[in-house]
């Protein structure tokens, strides 16, 4: 008798701990998944600023030979209107 009560206890003890192992490792799963979504934004919005930053970059010596060429283009404007 006392050994089946024993043992009633014993699998009462077994299901309860098995039930919150369950229950951690869900919530832990849980987090992982979360922190893998928000390691995938952020790899993404670092792809999407990498891709923006470098078509940017490609437009930099244009940008830059535009600016020069029309630096030069009002250098001689002004110049010819002072020697007139």
């Amino acid at each position: 008798m006392v050994l089946a009560f024993v043992a009633l206890w014993l699998a009462i003890f077994l299901s309860w701990t098995l039930y919150y192992l369950v229950c951690i490792l869900r919530d832990a799963r849980d987090t992982v998944r979360g922190v893998k979504q928000a390691a995938d934004a952020i790899e993404s919005a670092a792809t999407h600023v990498k891709d923006r930053f470098g078509s940017f970059m490609g437009l930099v010596p244009v940008v830059v030979e535009g600016i020069k060429v029309l630096v030069e283009k009002l250098g001689d404007g002004k110049g010819k209107r002072k020697k007139e």
